[in-house]
């Protein structure tokens, strides 16, 4: 711990800009919660519709409650909005901050690629096989079952397409996060906390799995810390938005399986 601090504050701004740059991170942690917690789910877009009224979009504030809740793939469209929510509030409020206030490329935030994955890929593989094990107990657990999948197609439809459009919705809302998370904030935040910004970051990260199953929530803590010190020491959020969505997605297919 003590080496990734003292790498991660050998360059960087004055002390007094330092502090200005972690307040700005932590609000914004706060400030995504929110969001999540009150205009991200399919049960509270009265807000976005109210703003399409407003800019007098009334045809298409009607076609989107439509698409939610009278639509013959209701479901599926709901799912949809839940992942592109998400994956606009990790990325465009983190993208600004990282642009206009601390004035840092994305690479250093959790983005860098190139022969460094391929060396620590067989961590994350090692951490999937760890894992393994307690997925496949989940997926026989019935508050796992009544949790996942997010969407599954209804009885008599394939899973074409719109089981795999919604993995793939899936797999860019998990990069979404680890950027914001794993990259923006623990990275941001090294600057001013060196390593313990791997747990400065854990609140937030904790708080939006607040509505799992318990086992999952905490599950959460063991996982962002063990993600947030890799990311430190690796750079990059790729390879655990990979291991986080291999994960998902077993579970899927688990449960998927187990009920067939």
């Amino acid at each position: 711990m003590k080496a990734i601090s003292e790498r991660v504050r050998a360059v960087g701004p004055a002390p007094g800009e330092l502090d200005r740059h972690a307040v700005a991170l932590i609000l914004l942690a706060i400030g995504v919660v929110i969001a999540i917690r009150y205009g991200g789910l399919s049960t509270t877009t009265h807000w976005l519709t109210a703003t399409m009224d407003g800019l007098a979009l009334d045809g298409l504030s009607d076609r989107f409650d439509r698409a939610l809740h009278q639509s013959e793939h209701a479901v599926f469209n709901r799912r949809l909005y839940w992942g592109l929510f998400r994956w606009v509030v990790y990325v465009v409020p983190a993208v600004l901050v990282a642009r206009f206030l601390l004035r840092t490329p994305l690479r250093d935030l959790g983005l860098r690629a190139g022969s460094g994955l391929r060396r620590h890929a067989p961590i994350y593989l090692g951490l999937y096989l760890v894992l393994l094990p307690f997925v496949v107990a989940a997926a026989f657990n019935g508050e796992f079952q009544n949790t996942y999948p997010f969407y599954e197609p209804p009885p008599g439809v394939g899973y074409w397409p719109r089981f795999y459009g919604w993995q793939a919705v899936y797999a860019g809302q998990f990069l979404a996060l680890e950027f914001f998370f794993r990259g923006v904030l623990v990275h941001g935040l090294a600057r001013r906390f060196g390593a313990m910004a791997v747990f400065v970051a854990l609140i937030p990260y904790v708080m939006i799995h607040l509505t799992k199953p318990l086992a999952e929530a905490l599950g959460s803590i063991v996982a962002g810390t063990v993600l947030g010190f890799l990311s430190l020491r690796t750079g990059s959020v790729y390879l655990g938005a990979a291991l986080h969505f291999a994960v998902a997605l077993t579970i899927d297919v688990l449960v998927l399986t187990v009920a067939s």
